[in-house]
C-alpha cells in the first residue's frame, strides 16, 4: 500500500506546488521498486483469467457484484480495498477504489482533523475516475513487457503484488487532482474562460509544461538505473558501483522511464482535464 501523506486538512500546504513535487517524487520511488519486486515473477496471466474457478460461486459471485470478470488478480484487490475502506483510505479527496461497493468506513479515527477539516477539492467526475483504463494497461501492456513470459506457478505472490504497484500508480495519478486544483487557483481567470468553452485542448496545454515532463522522466530513468542495478559486491568506501558496460539490471530503466512517459503521464492530465471541467459545476 502506498502512503498518501499530503495534509489535506489545510488548503494551503495540499496545494502548494513544492510541497506536491516533493510528494510525487516519492512517489516515483515507490513505483520503480515495486515494478522490481513485479518482475521477479513471470508474467503468470492466468492469475487475470476470468471466472476464477478456485474463488468457486459465492465469492465469484460477490466479485462479479463489484464489476470485476471474476479473476483471482481482482480478488486480491477487491479484498485489500474492503480491508483499506473500513479504515477510511478513500476518504482522502485523492483515493479511489478500483471495485465497488465496499464496506463503510468504520476503524480507525472519527474525529479531530481528518474529519473536520476544509474542503480542498471540489468533486471528482465519474470520467476523471481512471483506474479500469489503469487496470487494462497495467495487465495487457505493463506486465507482458516488464516480466519474463510464462508461468511459474507463483499465482498468489504475484497477486499480492500487483495489488501495491497498481495502488501505487493509482495515488500517483490521482495526485494529480491537487495540480489541477492549484492551477485552477492560481489562474483561475485563465482557466475559467476555458472550462466555460469546454476547450479540452486548451486545458490540456494549460496543465502541461512539456520541459518538466521530460525532465521527470530523465529524473525516474536515473532513479531506475539506481534502484535496479545488480551489484555483486562492494568495495570497503564504496559509495556506489560505476556503471559499466558489464553492468546489469532487474528492469529495464528506460522501460520504466517510458511507463511514466506513455502511460502514468497520460492518465494524470487526463484526470486533470476531466476535473476542471467539471470544476465550475460545484460552486
Amino acid at each position: 500500500m502506498s502512503a498518501n501523506t499530503a495534509d489535506f486538512c489545510n488548503a494551503q500546504t495540499a496545494l502548494d506546488l513544492d510541497t506536491i513535487r516533493t510528494s510525487l517524487r516519492r512517489m516515483e520511488d515507490s513505483i520503480i521498486f515495486s515494478l522490481i519486486e513485479r518482475s521477479q515473477y513471470k508474467a503468470n496471466l492466468a492469475v487475470y483469467n476470468p471466472d476464477c474457478s478456485q474463488l468457486g460461486p459465492f465469492k465469484l459471485h460477490q466479485l462479479k457484484s463489484a464489476g470485476s470478470n471474476g479473476c483471482l488478480g481482482d480478488w486480491f484487490i477487491y479484498q485489500t480495498e474492503c480491508l483499506h475502506s473500513q479504515v477510511r483510505r478513500y476518504q482522502h479527496p485523492t483515493e479511489f477504489s478500483f471495485f465497488d461497493p465496499l464496506p463503510e468506513p468504520t476503524l480507525g479515527s472519527t474525529s479531530g482533523a481528518r474529519t473536520d477539516r476544509e474542503r480542498i477539492l471540489h468533486e471528482v467526475p465519474k470520467a476523471a475516475q481512471v483506474n479500469q483504463q489503469l487496470l487494462d494497461i497495467y495487465r495487457s501492456k505493463v506486465v507482458p513487457a516488464l516480466c519474463e513470459d510464462g508461468d511459474d506457478g507463483n499465482h498468489g505472490s504475484t497477486a499480492v503484488q500487483d495489488v501495491h504497484v497498481l495502488q501505487t500508480i493509482s495515488t500517483r495519478i490521482y495526485y494529480g487532482l491537487f495540480v489541477a486544483e492549484s492551477k485552477f487557483r492560481t489562474e483561475t481567470e485563465k482557466a475559467t474562460a476555458l472550462i466555460k468553452a469546454r476547450d479540452r485542448d486548451g486545458l490540456m496545454a494549460f496543465i502541461t509544461k512539456t520541459d518538466v515532463e521530460l525532465k521527470n522522466i530523465q529524473r525516474v530513468i536515473l532513479k531506475a538505473r539506481t534502484f535496479a542495478q545488480n551489484i555483486a559486491g562492494g568495495e570497503e568506501g564504496q559509495l556506489a558501483p560505476a556503471p559499466s558496460k558489464d553492468t546489469t539490471y532487474k528492469i529495464n530503466p528506460e522501460f520504466v522511464g517510458a511507463v511514466f512517459r506513455d502511460y502514468i503521464m497520460p492518465l494524470t492530465k487526463e484526470v486533470e482535464v476531466e476535473y476542471l471541467l467539471e470544476r465550475l459545476s460545484s460552486q
